[in-house]
């Protein structure tokens, strides 16, 4: 099992070498957006949060889409649906109470988002998802 795994790490560090001297970029540097790589590997890992989903929406930040896979889109688009879900809760709850500006920045968010889903979810047609 050692010689397997020796063997697999030298082939993987000959190829780094390669793409160096080729000038070739990583994976991460030929997406539109970088910050996009560590949510498809979120996504590819399963711990995707709503919370990110949230905060990457006030920040103007969400994620581009298109160098994701079939099965990366799916599961971004179950997160950011939920973490929709909880914007509108979380407005709900706090009913007449609600900090105006507070919950501008909410509906704001949860407007970015939800125009996110439409966004990817044409991907995912054009990607024939």
């Amino acid at each position: 099992m050692e010689d397997v795994e020796k063997k697999l790490q030298g082939q993987i560090d000959r190829l780094k070498v390669i793409r160096k001297d080729k000038g070739c970029t990583t994976a991460q540097a030929n997406l539109k957006q970088a910050s996009d790589f560590e949510v498809y590997k979120r996504a590819d890992e399963g711990v995707l949060s709503s919370a990110r989903v949230i905060q990457r929406a006030k920040d103007g930040k969400l994620v581009d889409g298109s160098g994701a896979t079939c099965d990366e889109l799916a599961k971004i688009i179950a997160i950011d649906k939920k973490a929709v879900q909880f914007e509108k809760d979380k407005i709900e709850a706090q009913g007449s109470k609600a900090d105006p500006a507070e919950k501008k920045i909410v509906l704001e968010a949860e407007k970015a988002i939800e125009k996110q889903l439409v966004k990817l979810a044409g991907l995912q047609k054009s990607k024939g998802c």
